[in-house]
């Protein structure tokens, strides 16, 4: 107990670097505290499923002039084939989802209905004995044998019963749209993440399990299988590989390509590039580099902070060893004295961790926070504190182990390991500041990639454009036809232009594939396809190279192309393919117009070969653009009338809208959030780095105080003590950049790989970083420079 109040008593007295350390290492925990949560969620995916080993996803891939695409779906008939003809898969499990507008429970006093309800699937009893959902009500027996029985989770029990005890939800109706279903059973939520994730449950429809179309997969059709022998897969796939040839081969054999059915272990699924909700294994390990990296910055503040203070403690030491206490105990002390500093940096880690989870809230997993995990935090708390004390206190326990009794005066023994003319704790500020660095240069590089991406032209008009979209519900008066309510709107001041159809440039995607006869044969183009009106083209201001807009007249008969899909087909120019005809849909149309290359995606892509058609089906134009006028302080206005217009058309519909611009901008949703994660991480290192500096330019001043007091005596000036002062650090920096620069600039150039069009790297880009670095390291040192600086050399030399 008398070492503990010795310990608080030092850690009281030195209460500056206690706070200083105690900071830093809580950053860094807290941020290893989030990482941990997040990794270990995503990795415990699937891993306490039973019998994962034996389970398998089916999907399709498609194979065309020697590449294979995968695809997270399947055709409707493959259950219904596998199950009735291979006796050595033992489950056969269907996951089709369903949609239903609206669901209500009408039974309670208050109505209760919920809209677009998700997760909820067409599948079979065997779905029960494949998942390890527990049953808290209902017969297990015959489980989905009845159309019109549903089977909840208890959550979903909950939403839809408030307050009612589970076993007397059973027997209970709920609508469906206007389909009755009875509740027949409730199973709990399984208590680990999975890739099943269903929360309703229906018998599949009997018009998707007696399907008999193979040309058409879709991501809405899904299919688990359990095998009783991995080797029995195999033939499996041999097989309806075969089957699925026989049934699309003469389709599918027009357009050159070839359907194929593969599988995916389920403990793999989770990290499948191609498999819906899935992540990417290299962000994961990409975070776990940033927390390591995150907790080295802070154990080696605390190391260096710890080594500087070394010469201050160095009779401390020598007295206790003179008094016979042993380099054992001597450790124990430096060892528990560390774990102290390390706990309550993990108290203090707790409220920096809901601060930063608050930060990134839209950037953390929704199911996060079902699954705590308590026992898993527990001991990866735990661990992280003994290996925090353990790394932390190693190199400053060398030191002390270093000091001899005789020296104690001298403490000539205290100054650390030497690597050439480089000591250890250097070595650890180059490695801080370098960590530092590539955030610094990270940051602004992707910044200006964001930036020039957000900016650059996309190939039309993007700005004060708003898009609506048409309701779909029933009940929601989506028969109108929407043509009337585009007519309705030409008449309110403020519209420019009003236009239906496919926006430009969005995740949206309809492809086709384009023929048009040449001399050698027949030429294909697979083409991104867009169904317009003919207001389209005056609205988005597309550049037109040769020929004429699309017009109403052009529905079955005209086409417009982009300049990528003219060379794509072989055109000598724009002009030469106006008037030329092309086959598509199976249909002969006749190139009207050639448009100049347009984004239709992200600056991820490149820009790829479009069609666009002439349109005036209603599920062809489903969205509404509005072209309003260069005044925005108008626009308030001007969306009010449109407001008052769509309540007259779809009374029953929330009327919402999206500025054009802005939805592009969500385009790039996955590059921001990892632009502002970044931006978060590089100011912790900036914060940890610069705690650190701090407290080494306070020892360095304490140490050097009698110094500074004679060179003042001598005539120093003020900027000179601050140089005396500074300079070793600024150096040190330096070293860091020169090391960080190169490291930086293959980083970025990797990173920007993956951009089809993107910045050039250019030196201004990695020198504006190092001068900002520079300048934020001089700040930081600054006080405690000018202080000591400005102080009175009569106290200095005073004191002795």
């Amino acid at each position: 107990m008398s070492s503990i109040k010795l310990i608080f008593r030092q850690l009281w007295r030195n209460r500056l670097f206690t706070f200083l350390n105690v900071i830093g290492l809580a950053i860094g925990i807290s941020a290893c505290w989030l990482i941990f949560r997040i990794v270990n969620y995503e990795f415990s995916f699937d891993q306490h499923h039973p019998d994962r080993e034996l389970i398998y996803k089916v999907h399709s891939s498609y194979e065309e002039k020697d590449k294979l695409d995968h695809f997270d779906g399947i055709p409707a008939p493959l259950p219904a084939y596998i199950k009735e003809n291979f006796a050595n898969i033992e489950l056969t499990v269907p996951v089709f989802k369903q949609y239903f507008e609206r669901i209500s429970n009408t039974n309670q006093k208050q109505k209760i209905e919920f809209e677009d309800q998700p997760e909820i699937i067409g599948t079979t009893g065997d779905y029960f004995k494949m998942t390890p959902y527990v049953w808290l009500a209902g017969n297990q027996k015959n489980i989905l044998t009845n159309n019109h029985e549903v089977i909840l989770t208890e959550s979903r029990a909950k939403l839809y019963f408030p307050g009612t005890p589970i076993h007397q939800i059973i027997g209970q109706t709920l609508s469906y749209d206007s389909t009755l279903y009875n509740v027949s059973g409730v199973v709990k939520d399984l208590a680990h993440p999975s890739s099943f994730l269903a929360k309703e449950f229906i018998k599949i429809p009997e018009k998707e399990w007696n399907s008999s179309n193979w040309n058409n997969s879709n991501s809405n059709w899904q299919l688990f299988i359990k095998v009783k022998s991995s080797a029995s897969l195999a033939n499996l796939i041999k097989e309806t590989d075969k089957k699925a040839y026989e049934m699309t081969h003469t389709e599918f054999d027009k357009f050159g390509f070839k359907m194929h059915l593969n599988t995916v272990p389920l403990k793999d699924l989770h990290f499948t590039s191609f498999a819906q909700n899935n992540v990417d294994k290299k962000i994961m390990f990409g975070l776990i580099g940033i927390g390591l990296f995150l907790l080295l910055l802070a154990c080696v503040n605390y190391i260096n902070l710890a080594t500087a203070q070394i010469p201050q403690r160095a009779k401390e030491i020598g007295i206790r060893k003179t008094l016979g206490e042993s380099q054992k105990r001597i450790t124990k002390s430096f060892l528990l004295e560390t774990f102290c500093i390390t706990a309550f940096s993990v108290l203090l880690s707790w409220p920096l961790l809901v601060l930063i989870q608050k930060i990134l809230a839209s950037y953390i997993p929704d199911q996060l926070n079902l699954y705590p995990d308590p026992w898993g935090v527990f001991f990866f708390l735990a661990a992280l504190t003994i290996l925090i004390t353990l790394i932390s206190s190693g190199y400053p326990i060398l030191l002390t182990n270093k000091i001899k009794i005789v020296e104690v005066i001298k403490i000539s023994n205290t100054q650390g390991i030497k690597f050439g003319n480089l000591s250890f704790r250097k070595m650890l500020i180059i490695f801080q500041f370098l960590i530092a660095q590539l955030f610094v240069i990270s940051t602004c590089i992707i910044g200006l990639q964001l930036k020039h991406s957000l900016q650059s032209n996309p190939g039309f008009d993007k700005d004060a454009i708003i898009t609506i979209s048409f309701p779909s519900k029933s009940y929601q008066d989506s028969k109108v036809d929407p043509f009337v309510f585009k007519q309705a709107l030409r008449n309110i001041t403020g519209i420019e232009q009003v236009s239906l159809g496919h926006l430009p440039m969005s995740n949206d995607h309809w492809g086709n594939a384009l023929f048009v006869k040449s001399d050698t044969g027949q030429v294909q183009a697979d083409v991104q396809m867009k169904f317009v009106d003919q207001d389209n083209f005056k609205l988005y201001n597309f550049k037109m190279l040769a020929g004429r807009p699309l017009q109403l007249a052009d529905t079955s008969t005209g086409i417009a192309l982009n300049l990528a899909a003219v060379q794509k087909l072989g055109f000598k120019s724009a002009a030469d393919a106006v008037g030329s005809f092309v086959t598509f849909t199976d249909r002969q149309r006749q190139i009207v117009g050639v448009t100049d290359n347009f984004h239709t995606k992200n600056h991820h892509a490149a820009i790829q070969p479009v069609v666009m058609l002439s349109s005036v089906k209603k599920w062809e134009l489903n969205r509404l653009s509005v072209k309003l006028n260069n005044n925005s302080a108008t626009w308030p206005e001007t969306l009010k009338y449109i407001e008052k217009e769509w309540k007259k058309y779809y009374p029953k519909a929330p009327f919402k809208y999206d500025f054009y611009d802005q939805q592009i901008k969500e385009l790039y949703s996955s590059d921001l959030k990892f632009s502002k994660i970044i931006n978060l991480f590089t100011s912790t290192t900036i914060l940890i780095s610069c705690l650190g500096l701090i407290g080494l330019v306070t020892i360095t001043t304490a140490q050097r105080t009698k110094e500074i007091g004679i060179r003042k005596v001598l005539g120093s000036t003020v900027l000179g003590i601050i140089g005396l002062l500074s300079k070793d650090y600024i150096k040190l920096i330096l070293v860091s950049i020169l090391i960080a620069t190169p490291i930086a600039w293959w980083a970025m150039h990797k990173w920007l790989d993956d951009f089809a069009y993107k910045i050039d790297l250019s030196w201004w880009m990695f020198m504006i970083p190092a001068v900002a670095t520079l300048f934020i390291a001089f700040f930081t040192m600054s006080y405690q420079s000018i202080k000591a600086a400005r102080a009175n050399p009569v106290n200095s030399l005073r004191d002795e």
